[in-house]
């Protein structure tokens, strides 16, 4: 990338992609400019840390092209917060202008493509699939932080390499938003865990999500797919060729998977076993899957089985994703805030008993919701609602022939005391919180929706009622 040291590098949004890209790119030389639109205490901490290195912060600053018109003649390029669409009218005027508009993603790949990436991409399981190889890699002693998406900006690995850190692996989570704005990403390994329709507000159609998502795999040197999720199955003659896992041992399709599962629930590598799935302390088939995806980076990045097996006994699950936060004999309380999907919510009420107490809401997305409602007509004794999509959820339970209670409240607060009351009424013993709404209504995120549920939990349980 070519810089002009006397132009301006300007950073749209002021997130922990945009602040790690500006401390990096600061400690590159360049002079940075950092536009937010929003205020609030972790904006100003961020903007307090990067002022004292030389850094321009500018917060509650609208993103329009009328207000950076003056910057326009020194700008040497702009980045892009994942959250701004690129198609939004501001982004396409500075492209008309001949301003160079790039992710955080694109800078990460730049300085850090001379290492080896494994780039995780699908619908969902890429985090856990992420975090979960991750761990098996650097318990075998190879230095491979989780990057990307799932939370860490590729730019802080950027910041620590050029601080002559050692850095074996990048297992980078890319969602849908990264990729298409970096598509020169040209990843060792590429992994595809599941597609459903999802993010169809920004990328129009189902034929071009799915094509932003296969781009990475086509440009990965080594790929791997989910043959158990039906639309990639589907795909199976058209995909670039790759490595195929699967637990469905009984259709005899071994003939075109790499990796599967045997009856007896041990992890095969063509016709050679491996160890248990059971070394993965994780519910559902889903988990099993997603094991089966890492396992299969692992072995091609040069691990044996037991290599593996041993580290998954360490292995810790990422919060909000199926997160036990109260076990007791009569009652068990999960987070699974991470469902913000149809698709994903029916992956964690599948991986359950039967008698759940669900709560249910948010922003619904596009997709099919008939799996999703028939695993709670099969599974659920009662919904919760709360959120601006309350009414319309209820309405596709009650025309899916929900017949048990649906409760809906305006707010996740207000639902909290009624839900343990009635659970413990009903003599039931698993309460999950499984949105399948994105959480945009009433959060910043998932992570913020889900912290806010277990806070409530905590703070409303062990003072109100007694199980």
């Amino acid at each position: 990338m070519t810089i002009i040291r006397n132009k301006i590098t300007l950073i749209i949004g002021l997130g922990r992609s945009g602040y790690w890209a500006a401390k990096f790119l600061n400690g590159k030389g360049e002079r940075v400019i950092v536009l937010e639109e929003k205020f609030n205490d972790q904006l100003a901490i961020y903007k307090k840390d990067l002022e004292n290195i030389g850094v321009e912060i500018f917060l509650e600053f609208p993103f329009k092209y009328e207000k950076i018109y003056h910057w326009i003649n020194n700008i040497n390029y702009v980045i892009l917060s994942p959250a701004i669409d690129i198609e939004n009218q501001t982004v396409l005027k500075l492209k008309n202008a001949g301003i160079k508009v790039l992710g955080e993603a694109n800078i990460g790949w730049n300085y850090l493509k001379d290492i080896n990436w494994v780039g995780i991409t699908g619908t969902n399981g890429k985090s856990t699939v992420t975090h979960l190889l991750s761990h098996i890699l650097s318990q075998n002693n190879l230095e491979a932080p989780s990057a990307g998406n799932i939370g860490t900006p590729l730019c802080k690995y950027a910041y620590d390499y050029n601080l002559n850190k050692k850095l074996d692996w990048i297992i980078a989570e890319l969602s849908s938003y990264q990729i298409e704005i970096a598509c020169e990403i040209k990843p060792k390994i590429g992994i595809w865990t599941t597609f459903t329709p999802d993010h169809l507000d920004r990328h129009k159609t189902l034929e071009n999500y799915f094509e932003i998502k296969n781009h990475l795999l086509k440009s990965s040197e080594i790929r791997i797919y989910n043959y158990d999720d039906d639309y990639l199955k589907s795909c199976y003659k058209k995909l670039a060729k790759g490595i195929w896992v699967s637990l469905d041992y009984k259709n005899k399709i071994i003939e075109d998977c790499d990796f599967w599962l045997n009856e007896k629930g041990y992890i095969v590598e063509k016709g050679i076993t491996l160890f248990h799935s059971d070394a993965l302390k994780l519910k559902g088939e889903h988990n099993t899957i997603n094991l089966l995806l890492a396992t299969a980076a692992a072995r091609k990045i040069g691990l044996t089985g037991k290599d593996i097996k041993n580290s998954l006994k360490t292995y810790k699950q990422l919060p909000h994703r199926l997160e036990i936060i109260h076990n007791t004999k009569n009652l068990e309380i999960i987070n699974d805030s991470k469902a913000t999907n149809f698709d994903s919510s029916f992956s964690g009420i599948k991986s359950l008993d039967k008698g759940q107490i669900i709560i249910i809401g948010g922003r619904i997305k596009q997709g099919d919701s008939d799996l999703w409602s028939s695993i709670i007509l099969e599974k659920c004794k009662g919904v919760f609602i709360y959120g601006e999509s309350s009414k319309e959820l209820k309405i596709i339970l009650l025309k899916a022939g929900f017949t048990e209670d649906i409760f809906i409240h305006n707010e996740l607060k207000d639902l909290i005391p009624e839900a343990l009351t009635y659970i413990k009424k009903k003599n039931l013993r698993i309460l999950l919180f499984s949105p399948a709404c994105s959480s945009f209504d009433q959060f910043m995120d998932y992570e913020e929706r889900g912290n806010y549920f277990k806070y409530l939990v905590k703070n409303y349980l062990p003072q109100k009622i007694t199980f």
